[in-house]
C-alpha cells in the first residue's frame, strides 16, 4: 500500500462476460493500469469508479 492510496471499482468485459474487480490506487489512472497489468490485454474495461 502507498500512501493517498483509495479504492477504485473496475468494471472489465472478458469473453462475452462483465466483472466487477476492486482495487487499490492513487487515482483513475493508475488503477487502470493496475488492472492491464493483473489482467490479459484481451479485456476491455468499461468504467473505473471512486468507491465510497
Amino acid at each position: 500500500m502507498r500512501c493517498g492510496t483509495k479504492r477504485f471499482e473496475v468494471t472489465v468485459k472478458k469473453d462475452n462476460r462483465i466483472a466487477t474487480q476492486e482495487i487499490c490506487a492513487r487515482d483513475q489512472i493508475d488503477a487502470r493500469k493496475i488492472c492491464r497489468r493483473m489482467f490479459d490485454s484481451d479485456e476491455v474495461i468499461i468504467s473505473v469508479r471512486k468507491k465510497k
